[in-house]
């Protein structure tokens, strides 16, 4: 699907890089960067309440930007319903 979020690409050894979510595909994700990216960077993303895991796999300069294709290592993860689960996990079961 297509979408317009802010969010963070963080690469090994790096620090977080702000970016743009443009689209959003069930195995890949194309974000808009202000620098470029090495190719086959593992990276991990953080945009609202989704945290991505991939690989990069093209970096292309377009208007003053960058376009990077980032293709999925990990499902999404929805940060709310880990957090549900967590909870779920973690309550105490009452007595019989």
């Amino acid at each position: 699907y297509k979408a317009c979020h802010p969010a963070l690409l963080t690469t090994p050894n790096a620090l977080p890089i702000e970016a743009w979510v443009l689209d959003v595909s069930p195995n890949g994700v194309r974000l808009r960067v202000p620098n470029p990216v090495r190719i086959g960077a593992a990276v991990r993303v953080e945009a609202q309440e989704l945290l991505l895991f991939g690989t990069i796999t093209h970096c292309e300069q377009i208007d003053g930007a960058y376009s990077v294709g980032l293709a999925l290592s990990r499902s999404l993860e929805v940060l709310a319903d880990m957090e549900k689960l967590n909870e779920s996990l973690f309550v105490e079961p009452e007595p019989a």
